[in-house]
């Protein structure tokens, strides 16, 4: 209990101190891309700076496995300069005892990773996107679970089904009149957007005036809006930055209307699997510390943790890439590289207890 108190300590600070200036870098490097677009429509520096502030949640989330492996790398590196690594071997502790410990303080780090990633990142990059669009675009643009909707001038716009290559289904437009009376609604099927214009298909239009209400049916109109494809990407939340609950019900939705859901099921797999990677990456510095080595300086040891962090993120990044490519499962292109870690550490471990 008190070798899990003192390690854990050390991990933890040097973890979060990691995380801080992982974050704060990353940071600075999206707000320097943010500043490319300022000068668009509303979109200022104190708009593209509160941006970057509420996207901080989903980029904490996406850098943990790198500030535990940085901290995990660093903590037990200080113990093996010092001789305190070679005494806590030598008073009867095994590797794997070491490892179960390390195990304990990594269950924090998961706990504090699964609350950012399901409560707090995807409310933040929904607010993050939806500022940025309404400052870039002048139109009022959201999520929410009745789909995407938008203003533009007096007319209301809501999409119900959002798919890929610039197509939508189910698309709702009420038009209002200077008092703010409603003149028309238009309902129709799916529309494409092309040559800068949007192509309705299977529509129902309903005239609105003080004598009648008249309804009519069109096979095909042109809709000239400023509403674009790039509006809706701005606000849409992509399938990384969602909560667990939030993939389930949009993979459940698309597989209803038989439409591809590869992006989602990938990115629901990676959910599953961060914890698994956040534990990996404690435990993969007993296999690459040793207290009997030389001592090493400790911005050596951060940079050997910070290249095996980047190279694991990277690594993940490619082996889904490949699964969707290749038609290769999600579950195992996207947790392989966890799994092929967690069996080298195991083997590693049980080789030298």
């Amino acid at each position: 209990m008190i070798l899990d108190r003192y390690v854990g300590k050390s991990i933890l600070l040097i973890s979060l101190l990691a995380l801080f200036s992982l974050v704060a870098i990353f940071s600075f490097f999206s707000l320097v891309d943010q500043l490319d677009d300022t000068g668009q429509g509303n979109y200022g520096v104190l708009e593209a700076i509160q941006y970057v502030l509420l996207t901080i949640p989903r980029l904490s989330y996406e850098l943990f496995p790198i500030a535990t492996v940085i901290g995990s790398m660093a903590a037990l590196g200080i113990l093996a300069n010092t001789s305190e690594l070679a005494v806590i071997r030598t008073s009867g502790v095994s590797r794997l005892q070491l490892a179960y410990s390390l195990i304990k303080t990594g269950l924090i780090f998961v706990v504090i990773s699964v609350f950012i990633g399901e409560v707090v990142a995807p409310v933040s990059e929904q607010a993050a996107q939806q500022k940025r669009s309404v400052a870039m675009t002048k139109q009022i643009s959201l999520k929410t679970k009745n789909g995407f909707w938008s203003r533009d001038g007096d007319n209301y716009i809501n999409i119900r089904k959002i798919l890929p290559g610039d197509r939508v289904e189910e698309i709702y437009i009420y038009e209002f009149d200077e008092d703010h009376q409603l003149r028309s609604s238009i309902r129709a099927s799916n529309a494409e957007y092309a040559q800068d214009r949007w192509i309705l298909r299977d529509i129902t239009k309903t005239e609105i005036s003080e004598q009648q209400v008249t309804s009519y049916h069109l096979d095909t109109a042109e809709w000239e809006a400023l509403l674009n494809p790039e509006v809706i990407d701005m606000v849409t939340i992509k399938p990384r930055y969602l909560s667990v609950n939030g993939l389930l019900s949009y993979i459940k939705y698309l597989k209803a209307n038989n439409q591809s859901s590869k992006l989602y099921v990938q990115a629901f797999w990676s959910k599953i699997v961060n914890p698994f990677a956040i534990i990996a990456m404690i435990l993969l510095a007993t296999c690459v510390v040793k207290c009997e080595a030389r001592p090493i300086g400790l911005g050596q040891r951060v940079f050997i943790g910070a290249l095996i962090g980047v190279s694991f993120h990277l690594v993940n990044q490619v082996s889904g890439h490949l699964g969707i490519v290749y038609g290769i499962p999600s579950f195992l292109s996207v947790t392989l590289p966890t799994i092929a870690v967690l069996s080298y550490i195991f083997y590693t471990l049980n080789k030298k207890h």
